[in-house]
């Protein structure tokens, strides 16, 4: 199910899916946005996501990171990847990007060369 948000003006349509294993045993959600008119160039965001029930008996938790994703952050990550090139409404391959510190957006795959 998408959800509607509305950033600068623009409409956008935005899902988060369940929990993947990423690279070193990190977990993450994926973040799907796409432009509310029609769906062109996607924007695919790995937002790191650990589940503490996984490590309920590993002893030290403080390394794990869990975050909320609602409008606010989505909205954020739609104006940093906006200022990185992305333009939902062209036609284009998706972008993809992992989100950092909630803070910083950073290419994965070709996107990296740009």
């Amino acid at each position: 199910m998408s959800r509607l948000l509305t950033v600068d003006g623009v409409a956008y349509r935005w899902s988060l899916q369940g929990r993947r294993a990423g690279p070193e045993g990190r977990a993450y959600r994926l973040l799907t946005v796409v432009w509310a008119e029609a769906t062109r160039q996607a924007l695919h965001v790995r937002v790191r996501h650990d589940d503490p029930w996984l490590h309920f008996n590993d002893g030290d938790t403080s390394g794990l990171v869990t975050r909320s994703v609602g409008p606010g952050l989505v909205a954020r990550v739609v104006v940093m990847a906006r200022g990185l090139g992305w333009t939902p409404e062209e036609r284009g391959p998706t972008l993809e990007f992992v989100l950092e510190d909630d803070a910083r957006l950073v290419p994965l795959g070709p996107t990296a060369a740009r």
